[in-house]
């Protein structure tokens, strides 16, 4: 029997209900940062009142997973199982909040995992390091860059100001203003944050560029084909960066920066090109090189990107690694933060 429990109705529903015995729905326990600093004593007694439902619920199974560290009391209800306790490590909150989320995985006495080196290095608690999977797409087409027309780039993702989308166009006002490329930005801000997507469209106008601003969807397959490279130009670390993987399994390359998750699976001059976080003027160094890559260049670097997702980042990949962990016993050695072996340090 395999129960999974949610915060409430939506999308994941239909994705996890063909492996679950049951979807369960409870919002108490979740941290969330807005709700804490408006409402702090109810916050604190959900969470409360979570943590009593789940160190009951979690008596009757055999193995308990919890796949994200804001669930603060199903974490806290591990603590005393005899085994069979595991926490997904999938953030890097800022120091002063992963100091509490570190204080709380130690209660726990779980079994940790991550989703990158990078994520594993700043908490700097023993876990094993899982890397997310993506299925492939439904369709791909064929990569088509020659250099006879302007380079096509997409930025897939939800626009937020250390998420880059801004200091992209501002990079292409200031430096860039010369580079043959297209922009075409795809995703949407979270409600109460339109002022951010006022900014980006401005921006967009004073480009010399043709930039898109594309709302978000579930299907980004089109943009993937549209796309030559695809951009994650994040200001500060990401976790992981699935949209890496995506873009991989798209034979799609990869700009990125050059930091966090997205320096474990980008590999510079092989499989996409890395810059300095927040550098426009490596940015635009970066941006062309990209423009000057020959069409043999250019396909190379695509089929290796869309060989290192099969080799690395497929859903059987991810799904065997989870099974091999969590039915296997845990003797694991704390892991050092390490430069990244997939970096050549070009810029």
């Amino acid at each position: 029997m395999i129960d999974v429990v949610l915060p409430e109705q939506g999308p994941l529903v239909e994705l996890v209900r063909p492996y679950a015995t049951r979807c369960l729905f409870n919002r108490r326990g979740i941290l969330r940062k807005v709700e804490l600093k408006a409402r702090p004593w109810h916050t604190l007694s959900m969470l409360l009142a979570g943590w009593r439902a789940y160190r009951d619920m979690f008596a009757s199974y055999d193995v308990c997973y919890v796949n994200t560290v804001v669930c603060v009391a199903a974490i806290a209800a591990l603590r005393g199982r005899r085994g069979g306790a595991y926490v997904h490590v999938r953030e890097i909150p800022s120091p002063g909040v992963r100091w509490v989320f570190k204080a709380l995985l130690r209660f726990s006495g779980a079994t940790v995992m991550y989703n990158s080196g990078a994520t594993a290095a700043a908490f700097g608690l023993p876990g094993a390091v899982i890397y997310n999977g993506v299925g492939a797409p439904a369709y791909m087409s064929e990569p088509g860059y020659t250099g006879a027309r302007e380079l096509r780039i997409a930025i897939i993702g939800r626009i937020n100001p250390w998420k880059g989308q801004q200091f992209v166009l501002e990079a292409l006002q200031t430096v860039g203003r010369a580079l043959p490329v297209q922009i075409r930005i795809i995703g949407d801000v979270f409600p109460g944050y339109e002022a951010l997507l006022d900014a980006l469209r401005a921006a967009a106008g004073a480009c010399d560029q043709i930039v898109e601003i594309e709302g978000f969807t579930n299907h980004p397959e089109a943009h993937f084909a549209w796309a030559d490279f695809v951009l994650v130009p994040s200001i500060l670390p990401e976790p992981f960066g699935r949209v890496a993987i995506e873009s991989f399994a798209a034979g799609r390359p990869v700009i990125a920066s050059n930091a966090g998750g997205l320096q474990e699976i980008v590999t510079d001059g092989a499989t996409g090109l890395l810059f300095a976080p927040g550098d426009a003027e490596d940015f635009v160094r970066v941006l062309q090189r990209a423009v000057a890559l020959t069409p043999e260049q250019y396909g190379a670097m695509a089929e290796a990107a869309r060989q290192t997702y099969e080799r690395r980042f497929t859903v059987r990949s991810y799904m065997d690694a989870i099974a091999e962990h969590v039915s296997a016993p845990h003797m694991l050695q704390p892991v050092q933060p390490q430069p990244s072996p997939h970096s050549t340090g070009q810029s």
